[in-house]
C-alpha cells in the first residue's frame, strides 16, 4: 500500500492524482473539490479525510463562527488555539465535517488533536477561558467518535492523542481499528529524544495488540540512513510509514 499524507491545499490534487488503487491518501479535504475526490476513490483510492477535533485555526471558514469556545492558545502553532470540545455546538460542527467528508466517497477520517484530553487534564498557559473537566472533555470526544462511526459512517483514525486513545480503546473495544502516531523517531526534523522515543514506541506497540487494522506512523527525516532505519523499524512491526520531507505534509 503507497501512502500519502497531504494537508497543503496546493498540493492535495497532485497528491490523490499520484495515488493508485488500494493506495491511503490522508488529506484535508477543505478546498478540495468534491469531483476530484470522488474520482481518487473511484479508482480504488482509500480516501481519509482530515477533521481536527480539539483545536480550531484561524484561517478556516468557520473559524468566526467558532471562535467563542477557544481556551488557549496552541504552542508552536500560529493563529491555532485550543477549544472547548464539550460544546454541542461544536460536536455537530464534527458531524457536519464528517458528513461531507462522507459525501466526497472517503472511508474514513484523520481526528486529530484529541489531545485535548491531556491538555485539560494537566492545564494550560494563559488561558482565555476557563477549560472544562477531563471528563467532561472525555466524554465529548467519546461522543464525537461514535458519531463519525456510526452515524456518519466513517472509520476513525486518531492521529497521537495516546491518552484519550488508551481509554477510550479500554473502554470501547473494536471501535477504534487503526491509529496512526507522528514522529516516533524524528519530528520537525530532529531526532526524538531517547524518553520520547520509547514512550511513543510503547503506546504503538499497545495499539497494535487492542486494534484489528494498522499502526501507522508519520516520520519527519531526510537523509538516507534515517529513511532506511524508519522504514526497517516500521516494517520489522508489521505498521506503515510515511515518510514526510515537509513539516507542512505535501503528500509527495
Amino acid at each position: 500500500m503507497g501512502l500519502r499524507y497531504c494537508f497543503e491545499e496546493s498540493k492535495v490534487l497532485r497528491a490523490l492524482s499520484a495515488s493508485r488503487k488500494n493506495d491511503l491518501a490522508v488529506i484535508d479535504t477543505d478546498g478540495i473539490s468534491t469531483a476530484a475526490i470522488k474520482a481518487a476513490c473511484a479508482r480504488g483510492v482509500w480516501v481519509y479525510g482530515y477533521i481536527n477535533a480539539g483545536s480550531l485555526e484561524r484561517e478556516r471558514s468557520y473559524y468566526g463562527r467558532l471562535k467563542h469556545l477557544r481556551i488557549a492558545k496552541y504552542g508552536g502553532w500560529q493563529g491555532e488555539y485550543w477549544i472547548d470540545p464539550t460544546a454541542d455546538e461544536w460536536k455537530e460542527h464534527i458531524v457536519a465535517l464528517a458528513k461531507a467528508i462522507k459525501d466526497t466517497g472517503a472511508i474514513g477520517v484523520y481526528l486529530d488533536n484529541t489531545d485535548i484530553y491531556y491538555m485539560c487534564s494537566h492545564g494550560f498557559k494563559n488561558p482565555m477561558r476557563k477549560a472544562p473537566s477531563k471528563e467532561a472533555v472525555y466524554h465529548a470526544l467519546e461522543d464525537i467518535v461514535d458519531a463519525i462511526q456510526y452515524d456518519v459512517g466513517l472509520i476513525v483514525m486518531p492521529n497521537g492523542g495516546d491518552t484519550f486513545v488508551r481509554r477510550f480503546i479500554t473502554e470501547h473495544p473494536g471501535i477504534i481499528q487503526t491509529i496512526n502516531q507522528e514522529g516516533l523517531f524524528y519530528e520537525d526534523f530532529r531526532k526524538q529524544s531517547k524518553e520520547e522515543t520509547e514512550y511513543r514506541k510503547a503506546y504503538m506497540k499497545w495499539a497494535a495488540k487492542h486494534i484489528k487494522g494498522k499502526v501507522r506512523g508519520i516520520e519527519y527525516c531526510k537523509k538516507p540512513a534515517e529513511i532506511a532505519y524508519v522504514k526497517a523499524y516500521y516494517a520489522a512491526h508489521g505498521w506503515d510509514v510515511y515518510i514526510s520531507k515537509h513539516t507542512d505534509l505535501r503528500g509527495d
